[in-house]
């Protein structure tokens, strides 16, 4: 059984691995504009004739660029914050995903009980469900369950495969404008395969993110047969508050 500590470091894990995902894609970026702002066939030479002394320098500034990239997310105390906008504009997993926990809950109640909570706002229903949710997941037994279920890693993956999206749409676009100002071959290959990772990363995250829903679903159909009562004890007193 989980205490609350081993929750507590487990959750740490996981934003240490958001953190680490990012970190990684922050330094591609920085290498990739590094590369198309000097130039494809430059960096090419560089690496294939690079010297000791330049190597060493390149090995140093490498470490320096981690570092900071290391220290500047790791100060970062709102990157759930960054993440779930970026959901909520381009994707709206999470949305969906919370829309289908509600609508599971709200099948416990009566009738008459659910128009109440159907005529709240978007944001306020989002806001009921991930409160529920997070109540139902402070039961031990249910947390084991969602463990097993390895719901929280998948949603840590597709969190920074949405970074990783983030970051190559962006190299695209810089790629392409490169291509279009010095149009070579080195520069429209460069563009190409960086253009094919982004549309990978993409449709990785609509993979992720519809599996994330299906999980949700059948997690919470469940969860609403072995925890009747205490969702509609919880529910309850939200239509009370309403």
């Amino acid at each position: 059984m989980q205490t609350a500590e081993h929750q507590y470091g487990y959750f740490q894990d996981l934003e240490r691995s958001t953190k680490s995902g990012l970190i990684a894609y922050l330094f591609i970026l920085t290498i990739g504009l590094a590369i198309s702002i000097v130039g494809v066939e430059k960096g090419f030479y560089l690496i294939t004739n690079i010297k000791l002394c330049e190597s060493l320098f390149l090995s140093l500034l490498t470490i320096n660029i981690l570092q900071l990239l290391i220290r500047g997310i790791n100060r970062i105390q709102w990157l759930g914050n960054v993440h779930i906008f970026l959901d909520k504009t381009f994707f709206k997993f999470l949305f969906r995903s919370n829309e289908i926990i509600l609508r599971e809950l709200l099948k416990l109640l009566e009738p008459h009980e659910r128009p109440v909570l159907d005529k709240l706002a978007a944001d306020e229903r989002d806001a009921i469900a991930r409160s529920i949710f997070a109540r139902l997941a402070d039961d031990q037994s249910i947390f084991e369950s969602l463990l097993k279920r390895g719901i929280f890693n998948s949603w840590i993956w597709y969190w920074i495969t949405i970074y990783g999206g983030m970051v190559f749409i962006i190299l695209t676009i810089c790629s392409f404008s490169k291509s279009l100002l010095i149009p070579t071959v080195y520069t429209r290959i460069f563009s190409e395969s960086i253009g094919i990772v982004a549309v990978l990363h993409v449709l990785l995250i609509f993979i992720l993110g519809y599996n994330l829903i299906l999980v949700t679903k059948r997690i919470m159909r469940e969860i609403t047969d072995l925890y009747d009562t205490e969702i509609l004890s919880l529910l309850r007193s939200y239509i009370t508050k309403s």
